[in-house]
This record gives structure tokens, C-alpha cells and sequence, in this order.
């Protein structure tokens, strides 16, 4: 027979009739003043709360404002740049085509000069047909603006810059823009040209990226079509889309100020506190917003006190009136009690479970015939031992060890939680994830156990095969890493010798020279060519041609030092940047290289082939201010000595 512990007894006692009066007139009294308190709770809560979005306000257009004004100073510094410019530059500069390379070279080296301290503009100079006469770079010489672009140019008659946003279907690059320009005008007021500097709008969403924000806020340029420009957080979606269809300049007309806030929903569905400002002199505006969750964070947790306080006062004050009334209706709830526990233990789904001390079986619910297949009966008296697989009888061993430890320890009537496996009636397993707690005598011994159990087999199984597919992953990302690092060797080295290759020459060179002008300190270039190379090519094969380059490389690679820098510069020519290298130690160096090679015999096959190198040397700064024009001058001292006879080496001396 199925029992379940008889926890409630007893019988309800009769109300007194009397007491109802009086009650209902506490209860009328304590409304009355807990309403007018909690009237008052609310005004003052209400009133907070548009303080704290007031001061926010303030706060965001503060914020949006310094933000503007140092994107601002960025621009003017910018804009003084292309003052600058205009001062430099006469009219006769803007040439196109320019076939004098040396004016060509100073215009670019110019360039090149002033966008290092705006490194985030590329500059140009352009003619009055707005085609690019030169360019810091010295790339893109020839295009030209847009027609509606240089008809803007020509119309504007400011004092200040033209500044834009040009989106890439307008801009001659392609790419989205931000644009200052000022023009060259002859003294009728006649166009000629101007310069300009172009910010693409990827590096002005890295200036956004750079700024401080809290985790929530958000920051955005807009031009005064309300275009989105730059944004932090970044939401590729909506970039150079029309941002808000609110009007930012009406709103900032209507405060009669270069500023305003507002709240509302941003582009990523959070409600933000919006400052917004517009930078003073240029067409663009900075929209700052605090996350108005976290700006009345303060609020709700002072709210949330002041509601937990009233409703506490109002719980103690209702607290002496409700114990007599509850007292008419306790001993009716705990006479139903047993029969409530008994209907819901039955209708659950988990597993629920009593034993007496001997850990024998005196009650389980319907849930356990349908998890494992056995019928009531046939569990009553029986030892929990006897449904538990042979796994499952270990893991309960360690945790009846580990209750008694605990009740040694006076650690009583803890609930322990774990998971083993349990018998099923088909001849199968289940796992289980069982709580049990200790149920104590009125002498504090245990007298028996309870608890509830839940089928788990599903999410073991889950857990397993989401660990394999963890495996597999870390597996496969392990696989990629390796054959990423083998394309990086790939497309900077040359397959034949192992050196590096141009390409890695062009990115490095640059680099190289930029330290060594930083530190004041030397820079070697040397150009090699082998001599009569295609003669081995055509007498022995390109084979053994493969060999002889390979035996120069290594030898090359045998006398460097670490820093020193060796490429394969294309068919038998190699480049060689040495830092800190005096013309006279890379001299040493090549001579070195030189004399070597024309000592030795390169075996191929049954062949011994003889072959000399020449070589030109260039060194910063006693030779060439530029990468290119150092590399330049090492490739003339090469045509030198391959004019004055060859398997030799010529310094240039400039």
C-alpha cells in the first residue's frame, strides 16, 4: 500500500463574529494612509526621474559638443594645411601632364611633407579642369573630379573651404569621402584650380572607433542631409543611409542655439538621451546618446528601494491586522494540505520519492513507471540500491560517504544534487539527476530521505556530441592558422631562392627608411645583377640558370646580418637594404659578395659555370631623401658598372 507522510492535521476553528467589524475598520484606516503615502512616493519618484533625464540632456549635448569642436580643430588643422598650400604653390605649378620630373618630384615631395601631419587626408592639387595635377603619393595623377563636383568647386566663392561628403558614385576614387578644398583664383577672380584634401570615410569611423564610450552609449556624424557618415557602434547597415527623418538643423533653429537633446529610439532599437551639436563653420553635425537604461539605472534602483520600503511598512502594518483572520482560515488550508502535495506529486513530471532510513523505497510518484517502466509495487520496499546500474551504485556510494561526512561535520539538512544511472525495466539505463534532503526525528536523527529526479539522458547526450563538435572545430581552426602562415611565406617570399620578393621589398623599403630618418641613422640600398645571365640560361638551361641564382642567394644569405634585408628584385636582380651601413661597410659587404662569386665554379651536372656580378650602392642620407629615389640612385650606380665593363661595383657619390 502507497502512503505519503501525513505532514497537516487538525480542524479549522470557528470564526468569532465579532471580530469582522472591527477588522474591516483596520483595514479601511490602513488604505486610506498607505494611499496617500504611495501618492506622494510616486510625485517624488516622478519628479526625479525627469531631473535625472534633464541632467542627461544637458550632459549628451556637452558631450556631442566636445566631440564636435575636436573634430573640428582636425579639419581646421586641415584646412590651415591647404592655407598653406596655397602659399606655396603658384599657379604655373599646376601642370598637367608634367614632363618636368624634377617639378613633378618637389610637388609630390611637398605633398608628401604636409600630409604627415594629417596623416588621415591624402592631398591633391588640381588644375581649373579639376584634373589631379599631383598628389602626395604621386598615384592618380590625371583623374579628375566628377563634373558636379568641379562645378561646386568653381561656385563656391567663400572665404572659407569647401567642405563635403561626396559618396563613392560621385568621388573619382570610388570610396565614400569627406572633402576640403580651396581654390587658386587669378586676380579678375578667374578659377584655376586649387588643392584639397580627402579623408576616406573608413578613417573617419576609425577617429569614432578611438573615442571613450560606455558600454551602451553611442556616437554619430551626419552631414546636414542627415546622412550617417561614422557611427560608434558600427552599423554597416546604415551607413551613408539617411540616419533620422528628424530634422537637426529646425530642431537646432527652434532652440535658438548650436545645440539640443532630445529621446528617442536609435538606429539599433535602444532608447538613447541624444544630444546633438552642429560643427561650428561646417556642414556636419555630432549626435551623442547615453543609453537611457543605464542613465536611470540610479533612478530604478532608488525607486525600487523606495517601493521595497513602502511595501514592507505596508506588509508590517497589514501583518497584526491579517493574523487573526489568517488564523480563521489555517486550520482549513492545513487540513487540504496533504491532499494538495499528494495531487501535485502525481501529476509532475519529475520523479518524486521517500525512503525510510534503510534507503528502502516507501514512496514514488506516477512519473517513475513512466521514466523507467516499473509499476509502483514493484519499487515499494525495495532498496534504492537495487534500481541502480552497476555505474550508478558507485556514484551513490560516494554520496552517501559524502552525507554522512556532513553530518559528522553538524553540516545538517543539506541538499545534495547529482546524476547517475537507474535501470530501466526494458533492460536499458537512464540517467537521472536526483536532489535529495534528510528528513529528521524530533530527536534530530535521520528517519528517512526525500527528494525528486529528473531524466537527463537527453542533454548528456546533447553535452557529448556538442564536445565532439567542439573537438572538430578547435581541429579545423588549428588547420587554418597553419595554412594562413603558409600563404603569408607564399606571397612574401620567392619560391626559387627562399629570399623575399618585391612585393615585400615595396611594403618594407618605405619602413626601413622612415626609421632610419626617425633615428638619424644610415640606410644602404644595393642593386645586383649577374652578368651575362642569359648566356647560362642559353649554353646550360634555365635549370642550371635556377642554380646559379640559388648558390648567389645563398651566398648572400651566408655573409648578412639579422637586420640586413635581401630580395629577389626580378630575373637575376636582387636588392639589398642594410641598415645603419656606412658607404664604406656595404661597400666591404658587396666587394665581399663580388670576389666570392668570382671564385667560384657553380657545378651543374657535368657543368662548371664561371660567373661575375655587378653591383650599384646608394646610402641615406649622403645619397637620396626618398625610398624611391635612393632605390632609384643604387639602380643607376648598377647601369654604371654593367656600362664600364661589368663584375664591378659603383657607389653613388651625389
Amino acid at each position: 500500500m502507497v502512503t505519503m507522510p501525513k505532514i497537516f492535521s487538525g480542524e479549522p476553528s470557528p470564526v468569532h463574529p465579532s471580530l469582522q467589524p472591527s477588522l474591516f475598520k483596520i483595514y479601511g484606516a490602513l488604505l486610506v494612509f498607505f494611499m496617500v503615502l504611495g501618492g506622494w512616493l510616486a510625485f517624488d519618484l516622478q519628479k526625479g526621474y525627469v531631473k535625472v533625464l534633464a541632467d542627461q540632456s544637458y550632459r549628451a549635448m556637452q558631450r556631442s559638443q566636445i566631440i564636435g569642436q575636436s573634430f573640428r580643430t582636425q579639419v581646421l588643422a586641415t584646412d590651415y594645411v591647404l592655407r598653406d598650400l596655397l602659399g606655396r604653390i603658384q599657379p604655373q605649378d599646376i601642370v598637367y601632364p608634367d614632363y618636368d620630373r624634377n617639378h613633378a618630384q618637389r610637388m609630390t615631395q611637398l605633398l608628401k611633407e604636409k600630409s604627415d601631419t594629417v596623416p588621415d587626408f591624402f592631398l591633391v592639387v588640381f588644375n581649373k579642369d579639376c584634373v589631379f595635377t599631383a598628389t602626395e603619393s604621386g598615384d592618380h595623377t590625371g583623374a579628375s573630379s566628377k563634373p558636379a563636383l568641379c562645378e561646386a568647386r568653381k561656385a563656391h566663392a567663400g572665404s572659407g573651404p569647401l567642405v563635403s561628403y561626396v559618396s563613392g558614385a560621385k568621388s573619382a576614387s570610388g570610396s565614400s569621402v569627406l572633402m576640403l578644398s580651396r581654390n587658386f583664383t587669378s586676380p579678375t577672380g578667374e578659377f584655376q584650380g586649387g588643392v584639397m584634401a580627402v579623408m576616406e570615410l573608413e578613417k573617419a569611423q576609425h577617429w569614432f572607433d578611438s573615442l571613450n564610450l560606455e558600454s551602451g552609449d553611442s556616437v554619430a556624424l551626419l552631414d546636414d542631409a542627415q546622412i550617417l557618415l561614422a557611427r560608434r557602434p558600427l552599423l554597416e547597415k546604415s551607413m551613408e543611409e539617411k540616419a533620422t527623418d528628424l530634422n537637426i538643423p529646425g530642431l537646432l533653429i527652434s532652440t535658438a542655439a548650436q545645440s539640443a537633446a532630445l529621446t528617442r529610439l536609435d538606429l539599433d532599437g535602444s532608447e538613447r538621451i541624444f544630444g546633438f551639436s552642429q560643427i561650428e563653420g561646417f556642414p556636419f553635425f555630432v549626435a551623442f546618446g547615453f543609453d537611457k537604461s543605464g542613465v536611470i539605472e540610479e533612478w530604478q534602483h532608488r525607486a525600487v528601494e523606495l517601493t521595497t520600503g513602502f511595501c514592507i511598512l505596508l506588509l508590517l502594518a497589514l501583518a497584526v491586522a491579517r493574523s487573526q483572520w489568517t488564523m480563521l482560515h489555517q486550520r482549513e488550508e492545513l487540513r487540504s494540505s496533504e491532499e494538495h502535495f499528494r495531487m501535485l506529486a502525481e501529476n509532475m513530471a519529475d520523479l518524486v520519492w521517500c525512503t525510510d532510513a534503510q534507503m528502502q523505497f516507501t514512496y514514488v510518484n506516477a512519473a517513475d513507471q513512466r521514466v523507467r517502466g516499473f509499476a509502483r509495487e514493484e519499487v515499494i520496499g525495495t532498496h534504492i540500491m537495487d534500481n541502480l546500474t552497476p555505474q550508478g551504485k558507485d556514484i551513490f556510494a560516494t554520496i552517501l560517504q559524502e552525507r554522512r561526512e556532513l553530518e559528522l561535520s553538524s553540516h545538517h539538512g543539506l541538499v545534495l544534487k547529482y546524476e547517475l544511472p537507474m535501470n530501466l525495466k526494458n533492460g536499458g539505463e537512464v540517467w537521472i539527476e536526483m536532489t535529495s534532503v534528510p528528513i529528521y526525528d524530533s530527536h534530530g536523527r535521520i528517519s528517512g530521505y526525500q527528494g525528486v529526479g529528473r531524466d537527463v539522458s537527453k542533454r548528456r547526450q546533447h553535452e557529448a556530441n556538442l564536445l565532439q563538435s567542439k573537438q572538430q572545430l578547435e581541429e579545423q581552426l588549428l588547420e587554418a592558422a597553419e595554412e594562413t602562415s603558409a600563404l603569408h611565406e607564399l606571397a612574401t617570399h620567392d619560391a626559387l631562392t627562399g629570399l623575399y620578393n618585391r612585393r615585400f621589398l615595396d611594403a618594407t623599403l618605405p619602413r626601413e627608411f622612415a626609421r632610419a630618418k626617425r633615428d638619424g641613422d644610415r640606410l644602404a640600398v644595393i642593386m645586383l645583377d649577374l652578368d651575362h645571365f642569359k648566356l647560362v640560361n642559353d649554353n646550360f638551361s634555365h635549370a642550371a640558370g635556377d642554380k646559379v641564382l640559388v648558390t648567389l642567394a645563398d651566398l648572400m644569405k651566408a655573409g648578412a646580418r639579422e637586420s640586413d634585408l635581401i630580395c629577389r628584385y626580378g630575373g637575376e636582380e636582387f636588392a639589398v637594404i642594410m641598415p645603419g651601413m656606412s658607404v664604406d661597410q656595404a661597400l666591404e659587404r658587396v666587394e665581399s659578395w663580388r670576389r666570392q662569386l668570382e671564385e667560384m665554379l657553380v657545378v651543374y651536372g657535368d657543368f662548371k659555370i664561371s660567373i661575375t656580378l655587378s653591383a650599384g650602392v646608394a646610402v641615406f642620407p649622403d645619397q637620396g631623401d626618398s625610398p624611391g629615389l635612393l632605390l632609384a640612385l643604387a639602380d643607376q650606380m648598377l647601369y654604371k658598372s654593367k656600362k664600364e665593363g661589368r663584375n664591378r661595383i659603383s657607389v653613388c657619390s651625389l
